[in-house]
C-alpha cells in the first residue's frame, strides 16, 4: 500500500482532493495527514510516496508556501485536481453581535474577506486547516466562531449559530497538484499541461520578454505566469510558468531548449489537465 501526504486533519479541502485522486487510482492508498503545508510538502519521497497540496485559488491565487518548495525541490508533479470550494460561519453564540473571536485558515481568510471584514470588535485567529479552526472554536467556547468548509457543517455542535456560504464568490475554485518521485508515461490522446521554472540568476533588461517570445515563435499557449523573490535581493526573481502541452511536445522541446540556453529552467511536471 501507497502512503499519500496530505493537509489534515480529516474533511479538510485538501483531504477531499486526496479523496478523488485515490479513488480514481488502480492502487490502494494510505493518507497520512499532516499540520501544515511545509509539513506535508517535506513528507513526500521520504515518509510518503505521494502527496496533495494546493497551489492556486480562483479568487486568491497561488499559494506562496507551496510555490516557495517548488523551488528546490526534486519532485513531479503528476496529476491535478480541481475543486469547488465553499465556506460557511459557525459560532457558539445565539448571534453575530456575541461573537468574540473567529478561528480561520490563512488561505481561506482571504476567499471571506467580506465576510469577516464587517466583523466589529472580533479578536482574529489564523489556523493551518479548515477544521483545526472548527476545533479550536469548540475548545474556546462561547462567543468563538469559525469558518469551516460548508461539508463539515454536520460537524458543528446542534445549537449553533450557522450562516451558510460566506466566500466572496459563487464559483470559487482551488486547484491541486499530486507530487511524487518518479514521472508517469505519457498517455496518448490526453491533454497534457506542462509547469516549470524558469530561475532568472543574472538580472538583466528583456528577461521576460526573451521568455515570453521564445514560447510565442513555437505557438506554445502560456496559461500562467507568476514571479517569486530569490531572497537574494530586491528586484530579482523567478518565474514560474504553466503551459499547454507536454515537455516531448516539438515545438515546446524547442522552446526549452532556446530559453534553457541563456536561464536555467526546471520542469516541475508534464501532467494531465484537470476537467
Amino acid at each position: 500500500m501507497l502512503n499519500i501526504a496530505t493537509l489534515g486533519p480529516k474533511e479538510t479541502f485538501s483531504d477531499l482532493a486526496t479523496h478523488q485522486y485515490i479513488n480514481a487510482q488502480p492502487e490502494s492508498f494510505n493518507i497520512k495527514y499532516y499540520s501544515s503545508l511545509s509539513e506535508t510538502f517535506k513528507a513526500i519521497g521520504s515518509e510518503c510516496d505521494y502527496g496533495v497540496l494546493p497551489i492556486e485559488n480562483l479568487s486568491e491565487g497561488y499559494v506562496q508556501v507551496v510555490l516557495d518548495h517548488l523551488l528546490s525541490t526534486d519532485l513531479i508533479v503528476v496529476s491535478e485536481l480541481l475543486l469547488a470550494i465553499q465556506f460557511s460561519f459557525v459560532a457558539n453564540c445565539a448571534k453575530l453581535s456575541e461573537l468574540t473571536d473567529l478561528y480561520v485558515q490563512f488561505v481561506a481568510h482571504g476567499q471571506c474577506s467580506e465576510f469577516i471584514n464587517k466583523l466589529s470588535g472580533v479578536t482574529i485567529h489564523n489556523t493551518q486547516s479548515n477544521i483545526e479552526s472548527l476545533l479550536l472554536a469548540r475548545n474556546k467556547g462561547k462567543g468563538a466562531g469559525a469558518i469551516i468548509p460548508q461539508h463539515a457543517l454536520p460537524q458543528a455542535q446542534e445549537g449553533c449559530l450557522i450562516q451558510k456560504n460566506v466566500t466572496n464568490y459563487e464559483n470559487n475554485q482551488t486547484r491541486f497538484l499530486v507530487l511524487t518521485k518518479q514521472a508517469q508515461p505519457r498517455l496518448a490522446g490526453a491533454s497534457y499541461k506542462t509547469t516549470l521554472v524558469v530561475k532568472n540568476e543574472n538580472d538583466c533588461p528583456g528577461v521576460l520578454g526573451n521568455i515570453v517570445n521564445a514560447f510565442a515563435s513555437q505557438k506554445v499557449n502560456l496559461t500562467s505566469i507568476m514571479s517569486r523573490p530569490t531572497k537574494s535581493q530586491f528586484g530579482k526573481y523567478h518565474f514560474f510558468i504553466d503551459i499547454d502541452g507536454h515537455q516531448l511536445d516539438d515545438n515546446i522541446n524547442a522552446s526549452l531548449k532556446q530559453i534553457s540556453a541563456e536561464y536555467p529552467v526546471t520542469i516541475i511536471g508534464s501532467y494531465i489537465k484537470a476537467n
